[in-house]
């Protein structure tokens, strides 16, 4: 069962301002407070993968290694990994 990640205050009117939005990451906190206390969660999000492309690339990556045409740093590949998952996943 998902967990909320925080919990929104029912708007309010204040004077001066339009509208006001009480939030608290804080369960208990919001406990506490008059109902209505709406619960906010995150959308799950599906872990996106390397593609074939990108695997065949970093493959290229390591032949080229191997074969001593020059050499290729293994932080160079984490690199390029990390910023694609990141690229696939934000």
């Amino acid at each position: 069962m998902r967990k909320p990640i925080a919990w929104m205050k029912e708007l309010v009117p204040q004077k001066g301002l339009e509208w006001q939005v009480v939030l608290t990451a804080h369960e208990e906190m919001a406990k506490d407070w008059e109902q209505p206390v709406i619960p906010l969660y995150t959308h799950p999000k599906e872990w996106v993968g390397l593609t074939d492309e990108d695997c065949d690339e970093v493959e290229r990556w390591v032949e080229f290694k191997e074969e001593g045409s020059g050499r290729i740093p293994t932080s160079k590949l984490i690199q390029y990994i990390q910023a694609k998952l990141k690229e696939r996943n934000t």
